[in-house]
């Protein structure tokens, strides 16, 4: 009799027959560009688990491999990370029986910061940046990160070439502001060294809410974007909305400076950092605002479906350096 994934019995049959692992509850927490479950009270599991699910058509599993290779480096390095646990026929990645491919994780336990956010707070950001770093150049060296995707970004050709369409929504001083920024910001990426100090896998959107604190820790969730791209990403994520602050959420940028002083201070107790760096941070800072300004236009139904998203394009010229 075959198995249906729409259903809980059936998606709880389906974990159990593949990971040896007994549910006693499970819930959707998000259908996204992946489907998450949260499963709790499961048999021979300490904390609770997370099924995720990833959408037809996604290509080949070697991203997917990459991504657990990365995790499961990172776990045993002590980082707090989602970490994979394998199915009885001891792979990571496994097939659903609707052809999906699917990864169980362990549950990482935390809170995320908006008002009780401190540059103390950054500092350990800095470190566990620092460590998952230098653990994806150590796998890399052993050639086990066997993957050719490239960190989650815009799409800057089309905005520097000019023929990204034009919308209301995006103020037209505005969207000239991101055409000449994104016409810079393909010169200096371009010229970034591709040498493992500066560029590697890296995470790719590590922003605040994918940040969770707990005791003396910071933690990172969603990997899903993940790949090839300028580590200078991974410390300008959390900065973003530091200096720019979202509508409806703590002005933290009066401690800007001390927030970016910390996170560089705590990554450098873990791996050298490069003499440009701040360069290259508000390179990134850029190449991000530019990103989320995609998200916004091309995958929200609507610019307020979340409170701040008008009053992010209202202002989003401010987000570049002068032209």
């Amino acid at each position: 009799m075959p198995i249906l994934l729409d259903t809980s019995e059936g998606l709880a049959h389906w974990v159990w027959q593949t990971y040896g692992v007994r549910p006693d509850r499970m819930r959707c927490i998000a259908r996204l560009s992946c489907e998450i479950h949260r499963i709790g009270g499961a048999e021979h599991a300490a904390e609770d688990l997370s099924l995720r699910i990833y959408p037809r058509g996604a290509g080949g599993t070697a991203d997917i491999e990459a991504e657990m290779a990365w995790l499961a480096g990172l776990g045993d390095a002590g980082c707090r990370v989602p970490t994979p646990r394998a199915g009885v026929d001891g792979r990571l990645v496994q097939c659903c029986p609707d052809g999906r491919s699917a990864v169980l994780l362990s549950w990482v336990s935390g809170r995320i910061l908006d008002a009780g956010l401190r540059p103390l707070h950054l500092r350990r950001v800095g470190r566990l940046v620092g460590m998952m770093h230098r653990v994806a150049a150590d796998l890399t060296a052993a050639h086990r990160l066997a993957s050719t995707r490239q960190a989650d970004g815009p799409d800057l050709v089309s905005w520097a070439e000019g023929r990204r369409p034009r919308t209301p929504q995006l103020p037209a001083p505005v969207h000239q502001r991101v055409e000449r920024a994104a016409e810079r910001l393909r010169g200096e990426l371009a010229c970034l060294s591709r040498a493992p100090s500066g560029w590697g896998f890296v995470h790719g959107d590590l922003h605040l809410w994918n940040l969770l604190f707990q005791a003396r820790e910071a933690g990172a969730i969603d990997f899903s974007d993940c790949g090839w791209g300028p580590q200078a990403l991974d410390l300008a994520a959390p900065l973003q909305y530091l200096k720019f602050p979202l509508a409806g959420h703590r002005d933290h940028s009066a401690l800007f400076q001390q927030f970016r002083d910390e996170l560089f201070e705590g990554y450098a107790e873990c791996r050298p950092l490069p003499s440009d760096v701040g360069a290259q941070v508000q390179a990134c800072l850029e190449l991000r605002a530019i990103n989320t300004i995609e998200w916004i236009l091309d995958c929200w139904p609507r610019i307020d479906a979340r409170p701040w998203g008008p009053a992010f394009l209202a202002r989003a010229g401010d987000f570049f350096d002068a032209d």
